[in-house]
């Protein structure tokens, strides 16, 4: 596209491939950021509120608070792969500069979900089946808990560790909000591309005639 004065400016493409590519970087981190914010704000507290105590009291409320964190971190991870997938296709396609700081924010994110999903949250379980002294049968479908009695030593530790990676569990959440956010504000402030990406294709523009 030229002006009048015969200067060639970007052409804008809003269908197709560039198309496909702008929606499926909005709507993924649209899904993973409001994903986050209704389950931290809003979903999370729901499972210690009187209407579910009153029907699940504890400890199984919190089993199940805890089986939603595991599907929690699965959100964060699935949101984060499709986001390292889109910035490679988006570069590759518009042959633009690399996209090395969104890559780095997109994988400091996806290392913060394995290590909550895969590590704090599994530990976090262990100890809260302790700390309320009971333990799944195993080899039990569907799963039953049964009374056990556990030492008090080992139950005050339990309480002491559940509390701590309870807080680390909460500041790592904090801190991928965080990262979200700035990711989705960078993505909406360049129209759903990454800013390098979007300069690679300005400048393609540019010298096509």
């Amino acid at each position: 596209m030229q002006t009048g004065l015969g200067i060639p400016q970007p052409v804008p493409l809003y269908c197709g491939v560039p198309g496909f590519l702008q929606f499926l970087g909005l709507f993924n981190a649209a899904v993973w950021i409001g994903g986050s914010v209704f389950f931290s704000f809003l979903a999370g507290s729901v499972f210690f509120s009187p209407e579910v105590e009153s029907i699940t009291p504890p400890p199984f409320n919190g089993l199940v608070a805890q089986a939603m964190l595991g599907r929690y971190f699965t959100l964060h991870i699935l949101c984060g792969i499709v986001a390292v997938a889109h910035l490679l296709l988006e570069w590759l396609y518009s042959g633009g500069g690399f996209p090395k700081r969104a890559i780095a924010v997109v994988c400091v994110l996806l290392g913060l979900a394995l290590i909550g999903g895969k590590f704090i949250s599994p530990k976090l379980a262990g100890w809260h089946q302790q700390k309320y002294q009971i333990k799944l049968k195993a080899e039990s479908e569907p799963p039953v808990y049964e009374k056990v009695e556990y030492k008090e030593d080992v139950v005050q530790d339990a309480e002491r560790k559940f509390a701590v990676w309870h807080g680390v569990s909460q500041f790592i959440n904090l801190a991928m909000m965080s990262l979200l956010t700035l990711r989705f504000w960078r993505l909406t402030r360049s129209n759903g591309h990454d800013s390098s990406s979007t300069y690679g294709q300005r400048k393609q523009n540019l010298f096509d005639k």
